[in-house]
């Protein structure tokens, strides 16, 4: 490995640790260092907590679905705990572990799609200042999403540097992480199509990737019995009529609500989107996907935060492009994109009840967004390079 790429890696890394700090400080200022389970208004953490506590599965909280059946991080805090670490020191250690495993991943991915260094030191701040993929997981450390966040993010390297198959691997530990992993399989099946690959090939290639997790999961299930299963039915139900019960504040939910300065940057060239989806249906495909899983899960910060590794590189050359037909200076317009974000971060609410359901419309972030985005309109009127005249 060279010097210049050795230097790359350290400087991802050390951007890595700085945001993970920035989002260490901000939860432990509040709440305290390695704060207590009680003193989050959420409740998924009480089941890994137990998990961890309890390998027999004697206590119910242990056998509910589909938290039981979600056993590497609960395994792995209670083997760090046999070595003398604390539950919560464990869990914590983990979490900030693939949080960090995330980002420098996405670091190697913005390089591996040919973005230069200042856009991906943009682009991994504005990563990092997104709650639904640091902060929350700081702040509800307990969670199995941060190593789900990484082998999705390590997945999709490993498709587009093309070392398919190195995808076993991680596709079958993260059977053991959660269910989300399964985004991983129809996104390959897609890229490997738009690669010019057969109907055949393409499913064989992905689908062969997906029978060891798939045994993974039917053997937890059978193997680990539900104490109260879960109701694909009453879960739509009951989450669709909360959204339906919100319906005004949805738009700015799913939208500036969970990506803040992204959705306007996705938005800086409106005719250009389709293409962009033509080109890269793989990538459309991962934002929908867990658009769609919003009609089961209540918690759409951290569900659509797992379609950023598709959203944040879509953002970043929408934003080249804006520099590039603007020709204005590089450094302005990236600090305006990163203080965007800094207000998005500092406006989003957490560690209030409700909040992983429920992030409340701030319209003075919105008009904020909308300031932002028609001045970016404007100045590309204003400094767009004119087309020269036809021959």
């Amino acid at each position: 490995m060279s010097s210049i790429r050795l230097r790359d890696i350290a400087l991802g890394a050390v951007l890595s640790v700085g945001i993970l700090g920035i989002n260490v400080w901000t939860v432990s200022s509040r709440l305290g260092f390695l704060h207590k389970a009680k003193q989050v208004k959420e409740t998924d953490q009480w089941r890994y907590i137990e998990m961890a506590r309890d390998p027999d599965r004697t206590k119910r909280l242990s056998r509910e679905s589909t938290y039981c059946w979600r056993v590497f991080v609960p395994t792995t805090a209670r083997m760090l705990m046999r070595s003398g670490l604390s539950l919560n020191l464990s869990f914590w250690l983990i979490t900030n572990a693939f949080l960090f495993g995330f980002l420098i991943v996405t670091w190697i991915y913005l390089r591996a799609l040919g973005f230069e260094t200042p856009y991906r030191v943009a682009g991994l701040v504005l990563l990092g200042l997104t709650q639904g993929a640091v902060r929350w997981y700081e702040y509800q450390y307990w969670t199995t999403d941060p190593p789900s966040l990484f082998f999705i993010a390590l997945s999709i390297l490993m498709i587009h540097r093309g070392w398919h198959t190195a995808l076993y691997l991680p596709s079958a530990v993260a059977a053991l992480v959660r269910e989300s992993q399964v985004v991983i399989f129809p996104y390959y099946f897609i890229y490997l199509l738009r690669r010019g690959a057969s109907f055949f090939e393409a499913t064989w290639r992905s689908g062969s990737i997906a029978i060891v997790p798939v045994m993974i999961w039917v053997a937890l299930r059978i193997l680990i019995v539900a104490d109260h299963p879960d109701s694909m039915v009453a879960d739509l139900i009951d989450t669709m009529g909360f959204r339906i019960r919100h319906i005004v504040d949805q738009p700015y939910v799913f939208t500036v609500g969970v990506w803040g300065v992204l959705f306007p940057l996705l938005l800086l060239f409106p005719p250009r989107i389709p293409g962009l989806v033509r080109r890269h249906p793989e990538d459309a495909f991962m934002v929908i996907f867990f658009a769609a899983l919003c009609a089961l899960a209540n918690n759409t910060e951290r569900e659509l935060g797992y379609a950023l590794p598709a959203v944040l590189p879509a953002a970043l050359y929408f934003l080249r492009s804006f520099v590039k037909e603007t020709r204005l200076p590089l450094a302005p317009v990236l600090a305006a994109a990163v203080f965007m974000q800094v207000l998005f971060y500092f406006e989003q609410r957490w560690g209030r009840p409700g909040m992983s359901m429920y992030q409340p419309t701030s319209l003075r972030l919105a008009a904020a967004m909308i300031v932002f985005w028609i001045g970016a309109q404007v100045t590309l009127r204003r400094r767009r390079a004119p087309k020269p005249p036809a021959q």
